[in-house]
This record gives C-alpha cells, sequence and structure tokens, in this order.
C-alpha cells in the first residue's frame, strides 16, 4: 500500500508542525461503520431565520465544510455553525452527516465532546449548530514560536488527561474518532487556559466484535500503520493518533512528517520517530515513556485509553520519587503483558531508526521471575549506577538477570531521594 520513497541513508527532514488537510474516505465503500439513526429534528427553515452569523474570520474549514460562528437571535447565545456540502464529488454524502449528527448525540453525556444544539438542512448543505469553544484549536498554541503561548509541559500534562477522559469515551460506547489532530481539539477558552473539547466525527466510525472495518482515511501524519496497510481498524488505531498528538503538543514538532505524503507514510510504516528532540530532552522522562507505549506499530502492544490514564505522568504533577509504591504497582498491573513490556524504556532513549522487529527481540530476552516488592523497587532504581556494587562473576550475572527482569516492568524516571538510606543486601 505504501509507494516506494528514495532515502539518503538514515537522514530524515525534521518538519515544523503544519497544517494538513485530511484524506476523504474512499466514496465507493462500504458503508459499515455508519449509525443511520438519529434523535435531533432536523428544521427545514432558513437557518438565518434564527441565527446571525458573525461577519469575519472562519472558525474552520474543509474540503466540503466550513465553521462559523454565529449568534442565536432568540438568546443571544454564541455558536459554532458547521455547514456541510450534502453532495461531494457527485454522490450524496448526507448519510455520513446523519453519523455524525448519531455520534454527537451518544456523546452528549461526555463533557469532552463538543454539545450539538441544532440541525437545519437547506437544498445543499446541512448545518450543525454546535456548542462554541472560544479558546480555539490547540493547534494554534502547538505551533506558537512565542514562550508565553506555548503548552507547558503541565498544561500538556493537564489537557492530555482531558483528552483521554473524552476518547475513553467514545471507546466504551464502540466509537473510534480516526482523525485525532490539534486542528479537532478545541479549548473553551485561551486566557486563561480552558478545557478541551473534541469535534469533527466526519471520520468516526462504529467498531465491531463481530466484524471487521477497514478504511484508508485520516490526516496522513496522524494515521496509524494498520490504515496504511489496510488491516482491521480498532480503538488503538486512536491511541498511536494520541502518541503522535502527545509528542506535537510537548516539542511543537510532528514526529512522522516528510516533505511530502509518500515519505510521511514510509516514516509511519518503518516507526521512523526521534526521541533525541531538545524539546523532548526537557521533559519528564515519564512523559517519553507515554509516547513510547503508544507509538507501537502492533496495534495490540499499544496502551488503551483506560491504561494511559493510570501512567504515572498523568498521575501527578508532583516529582515521580513522591509516588507511592502502590500507585505505580496498580497502574502497571493493569496493563496487558505485551503493552506491559513494551511501554518501559531503557535509561538511554532509543535511536530514530528503531524497528518493531527490534522491539520484539528485547521483549524475548526478558523474562519475568518471582521478585518482591522490596526488591523490584530498589533495583528498579539501581539500574545503571549500582551495577558495579558485586564483585563476583556469579553475583554480577546474577543481578544483571534480575535487572532486565526488573527494568522490562517497572521503571521509575526520577532519581529516588531516599536511596542511600536502603540497605545494601536488599540490591541482592
Amino acid at each position: 500500500m505504501i509507494p516506494e520513497c528514495p532515502r539518503d541513508g538514515d537522514s530524515r527532514s525534521r518538519t515544523r508542525l503544519q497544517y494538513s488537510p485530511a484524506t476523504e474516505p474512499n466514496q465507493d465503500r462500504d458503508s459499515s461503520g455508519l449509525l443511520s439513526e438519529i434523535k435531533t429534528t432536523i428544521s427545514n427553515e432558513p437557518f438565518t431565520d434564527h441565527y446571525t452569523i458573525i461577519p469575519g474570520k472562519e472558525l474552520g474549514r474543509g474540503k466540503f465544510a466550513v465553521v462559523r460562528k454565529c449568534v442565536e437571535k432568540y438568546t443571544g447565545n454564541e455558536y459554532a455553525a458547521k455547514f456541510m456540502r450534502k453532495r461531494r464529488k457527485g454522490q450524496d454524502c448526507r448519510m455520513e452527516i446523519i453519523h455524525e449528527i448519531a455520534v454527537l448525540e451518544l456523546a452528549t453525556a461526555s463533557p469532552r465532546v463538543v454539545n450539538l444544539h441544532e440541525v437545519y438542512e437547506m437544498a445543499s448543505e446541512m448545518v450543525l449548530v454546535l456548542e462554541f469553544a472560544a479558546g480555539g484549536e490547540i493547534f494554534n498554541q502547538c505551533v506558537s514560536d512565542q514562550e508565553e503561548e506555548a503548552f507547558s509541559e503541565e498544561d500538556v500534562r493537564r489537557l492530555m488527561r482531558q483528552i483521554l477522559e473524552g476518547v475513553a469515551f467514545l471507546h466504551q460506547n464502540n466509537v473510534v474518532h480516526l482523525d485525532l489532530k490539534p486542528q479537532n481539539i478545541l479549548l473553551t477558552s485561551s486566557c486563561p487556559l480552558g478545557d478541551i473539547k473534541i469535534v469533527d466525527f466526519g471520520l468516526s466510525r462504529m467498531i465491531s466484535s463481530h466484524h471487521e472495518l477497514r478504511e484508508i482515511m485520516g490526516t496522513p501524519e496522524y494515521v496509524a500503520p494498520e490504515i496504511l496497510n489496510y488491516e482491521p481498524i480498532s480503538t488503538a488505531t486512536d491511541m498511536w493518533s494520541i502518541g503522535v498528538l502527545a509528542y506535537v503538543m510537548l516539542t511543537g514538532i510532528s514526529p512522522f512528517l516528510g516533505e511530502d505524503k509518500q515519505e510521511t507514510f514510509l516514516n509511519i510504516s518503518q516507526l521512523n520517530v526521534s526521541y533525541t528532540e531538545d524539546g523532548l530532552q526537557q521533559l519528564d522522562q515519564a512523559a517519553l515513556s507515554f509516547i513510547q507505549m503508544l507509538l507501537r506499530k502492533q496495534p495490540q502492544e499499544r496502551a488503551t485509553a483506560e491504561q494511559c490514564r493510570t501512567h504515572p505522568w498523568l498521575q501527578s504533577s508532583e516529582p515521580q520519587e513522591t509516588q507511592t509504591v502502590e500507585k505505580i504497582l496498580s497502574a502497571e498491573d493493569q496493563k496487558p503483558s505485551s503493552a506491559s513490556s513494551s511501554s518501559t524504556c531503557s535509561p538511554e532513549p532509543p535511536s530514530s531508526t528503531s524497528t518493531a522487529e527490534e522491539e520484539e527481540d528485547v521483549e524475548e530476552d526478558v523474562k519475568e521471575g518471582p521478585v518482591t516488592e522490596e526488591l523490584i523497587v530498589m533495583a528498579a532504581y539501581t539500574l545503571g549506577q549500582c551495577r558495579q556494587s558485586s564483585n563476583s562473576t556469579s553475583e554480577k550475572e546474577a543481578l544483571a538477570t534480575e535487572q532486565k527482569a526488573i527494568s522490562k516492568r517497572f521503571k521509575f524516571e526520577e532519581p529516588f531521594s531516599a536511596l542511600q538510606e536502603v540497605p545494601g543486601e536488599f540490591i541482592y
């Protein structure tokens, strides 16, 4: 599925995040995954009889839709009006708009998804009257060159908790968004920094355990490898996009974006991602661990939205050495074995050319052994620095074996302030 693209060795240009329009779904595809029933009453009255469109800058624009700010005449309330063409490329796409309305109805209970207020239908278009998010797209902060406008790590941590809350709600209802990107995540306010609202469900799909769903659509730099390979999509497809989103929000750089679509798709397919960017090196190492447990080629190895919400990086704004052992062990125990073994990172960031095959080799080399809770904690903190504490060859081999097993499953990103107070015999 992915065209060959000439490359010069391992070098790859790092492109600053820029706007990329989503690829529209193939119009000849099967309609599976689309909802067809809605409860919202569709009004056929002229939209402008009830709303005044605010002149000026558009709130957003796509190939077949434009979003404008409007005011309801009766109440004076502000809304975002999404004007959507019913015919696209010569085909009737009204049912896709109905599907988007149905998903918004389904997500009414989530405070992290934009609310649907009303729906109007004219001869050539339909209008979705949506909750107005005054803060605009988080894209604006991601690309800002002004330090005071860019997200801090704590900002990203808070917003990511909210994004995962919304995505977890969708996944619990068997909805995959398929186009999670900074342009589709809005803020209720920009100053002070507000809460997030997930928008644009035009590419979303309902999934089922009874049949597989395959689609090739989404924004190129955010799509998961299984979409490029025309493999079944799942909730894990969204989790890849969240990994890319976290990278972008923390650095302002799109990790897989190439000079063209070919190079972008090749970067995704080969998992060509750098963890040595200056923006990443200044972060809490737990943030890298969070990204790495999502940017995994095999969907089954990625953490779920619920598992991400228990990750140490999102648990607290406190330094990790102050977190309790019970909290971290509980978070790790909730992960499936494949995700547990692959979500932790080595003391040094992996190279930008790491592959899925190399990750599998690491998993095969790591074996879990019966260890006590105390041993797990001590070994996790002595990785690297206390490696030379044993003098005999047999003890060194035993220590190395233990360290491998433990480092696979548990990782404390920050130095342990009380390390010097631990009796030496616990290291063994």
